[in-house]
């Protein structure tokens, strides 16, 4: 019996199918010969794994296929790997794993015996997640106490952004638009305007309207929020941040992009956006009725909005209409310099 198959049965009588960490055997070719229940209901796989690649399951952070196969064949790293893995579903979130893979070998303490491989996996996407969004929510409370940004518009405009994603998702007819897109921008439409922290508190709060150059100035919150996002490992923080203020004519800015150019989570949260502004009481304008709102977004499409979104929103309105009454906000004097330019 060839080594590579006692050491594979060894293993299997000494680790019990039913157990509750997540394990694979792997080949010395690093595609699974065995994998528990526990890692088949962490990556989503009802069938057998068996002679799939074990990269085809998590991107190991910092390696490729072939640094990975390099690793785990050096004797200085003791045939193993421990860090971290990411992995995408189309209909599940994104998830996060410790992994730590280490050799099997034919006769213990021989390590030119090695036949094979043992990965494990413990989910860290909670803890992971938990950890990167209070970092980014407590930068947004900064941006909110710098724009004097009372209300509740920011929770608004993430709810109007994930009833959209939603929609599209349950719908199926853009394969952008998976469980991961619509998680991301229920949290990160909130982020749009985080760069007006680089703004000039004199231009942000002035009560009236802005001369030209200070109109270009507060532009530049688009792409200083891009800048503040960089670190977000998912593209969609910058794109949001930077493309928010894009028109689909291409009238827009900072880059006058037009149409699908513009990435899709920066088209939905422009009406988001819109709609919530028209919607809400300032200092100097009134506010407008939901139908009143629901017109001019219904007006802009094809100039400022993406046609197919809107015809989107117009199938939602309604329920955009309850999210605004849901979350209403009293009104409270503010300092805002227009009621587009969020």
């Amino acid at each position: 019996m060839r080594d590579e198959k006692k050491a594979f049965i060894r293993f299997k009588e000494n680790n019990h199918q039913n157990s509750a960490v997540p394990q694979a055997v792997l080949g010395d070719d690093f595609r699974i010969n065995w994998a528990n229940r526990a890692f088949r209901d962490l990556f989503h796989r009802e069938n057998t794994c068996i002679g799939e690649h074990i990269a085809g399951f998590a991107t190991l952070t910092g390696l490729d296929g072939r640094s990975l196969y390099h690793q785990l064949k050096d004797p200085a790293t003791g045939y193993s790997f421990q860090g971290n893995g990411e992995s995408r579903f189309h209909h599940h979130p994104r998830l996060f794993t410790n992994v730590h893979i280490v050799p099997i070998l034919h006769e213990p303490y021989k390590k030119e015996t090695v036949v094979g491989y043992c990965a494990y996996f413990h989910d860290a996407t909670l803890s992971h997640q938990q950890s990167l969004r209070a970092i980014f929510s407590s930068l947004l409370e900064a941006s909110r106490m710098k724009d004097n940004d009372t209300g509740r518009h920011i929770e608004r405009v993430n709810r109007y952004s994930a009833l959209m994603a939603e929609s599209m998702y349950d719908d199926g007819t853009d394969l952008q638009v998976d469980r991961d897109f619509v998680d991301n921008i229920s949290f990160l439409a909130a982020m749009h305007d985080v760069g007006k922290i680089g703004v000039p508190d004199d231009i942000l709060n002035k009560a009236g309207p802005l001369e030209s150059w200070e109109w270009e100035i507060m532009t530049t919150h688009t792409l200083n929020g891009a800048y503040i996002l960089g670190a977000y490992p998912d593209p969609m923080a910058v794109e949001i941040a930077r493309s928010h203020h894009e028109r689909w004519d291409g009238s827009g800015y900072p880059y006058g992009l037009m149409e699908e150019m513009i990435p899709l989570s920066a088209r939905i949260v422009t009406i988001a956006d819109v709609y919530d502004a028209l919607r809400s009481k300032r200092s100097y304008k009134n506010e407008m009725s939901h139908r009143e709102a629901a017109d001019l977004i219904l007006l802009g499409r094809g100039t400022q909005f993406d046609p197919e979104l809107v015809e989107i929103f117009r199938s939602l309105e309604e329920k955009f209409s309850e999210i605004y009454d849901e979350l209403y906000d009293e009104y409270k004097e503010t300092n805002s310099s227009s009621p587009l330019a969020g």
